[in-house]
């Protein structure tokens, strides 16, 4: 499995945030952001439920000096899931209706993909992030303490490839969810702990831009749609 180039031993410090989004004195380009709201409220519109958006943040590589080519520019909707009326999960809800509009929409920005996420006021996601609304910095981007172990990440995802492999050939639907739900759960913790750099998310990424959790989400939902079908 190739690893990503965020994990390379040359991997890149770059002398400022990535000119394309930013301006040098690390402020969103004012076209990026009217863009960036313009997609967010065409998200709100696909989600369907009626919840208040208390503010627009950038998260993950694009915040830091050290984005790659792999670094999509992640875009979080603010809200208080306490203020929302619905009678299912939040999260999953909205996690669901995130993977949906990606699916049926590629979007970018100077060719970054741009991630959406609904995120709750009171579990701000890990690492920098940055408020389009107020044009300021809420946390700075942390710096990596460590040099990532690359021998150690490349054998992780290559323990997690020859799982999800497996799986994939066996087609059992409920093994399968099982295992997107640890994997989620795996890349989450390390956020939490280590930030955009913990190994879990290195581990992650270097999956997910080799195809497999695509391939793992879409497996998940064509066993899904046999399930409920009649032949």
């Amino acid at each position: 499995m190739q690893i990503l180039e965020l994990i390379s031993p040359t991997r890149t410090e770059h002398a400022k945030l990535n000119p394309l989004l930013w301006t040098s004195d690390r402020h969103l380009i004012p076209q990026v952001k009217s863009t960036l709201i313009k997609i967010a409220r065409h998200f709100q519109q696909f989600v369907d439920i009626d919840f208040p958006v208390i503010d627009l943040q950038i998260t993950g590589g694009q915040t830091t000096r050290y984005y790659t080519d792999h670094s999509d520019l992640d875009l979080h909707l603010i809200t208080d899931y306490s203020q929302i009326d619905c009678d299912q999960e939040l999260a999953e809800l909205f996690d669901t209706k995130r993977l949906l509009y990606r699916q049926q929409h590629e979007i970018h920005i100077h060719k970054i993909p741009v991630e959406l996420y609904i995120e709750d006021l009171k579990q701000p996601a890990a690492g920098g992030a940055y408020s389009i609304v107020d044009l300021e910095w809420i946390r700075p981007s942390p710096e990596p303490d460590h040099q990532p172990n690359n021998q150690k990440i490349e054998q992780l995802a290559s323990v997690w490839d020859q799982n999800l492999r497996a799986a994939l050939d066996h087609r059992d639907l409920t093994i399968l969810k099982e295992l997107h739900t640890l994997l989620q759960q795996y890349r989450r913790r390390g956020l939490a702990q280590q930030g955009e750099y913990a190994q879990a998310n290195l581990v992650f990424k270097t999956l997910r831009n080799s195809g497999i959790v695509d391939q793992l989400r879409s497996t998940i939902r064509h066993l899904e749609d046999q399930k409920l079908s009649l032949d």
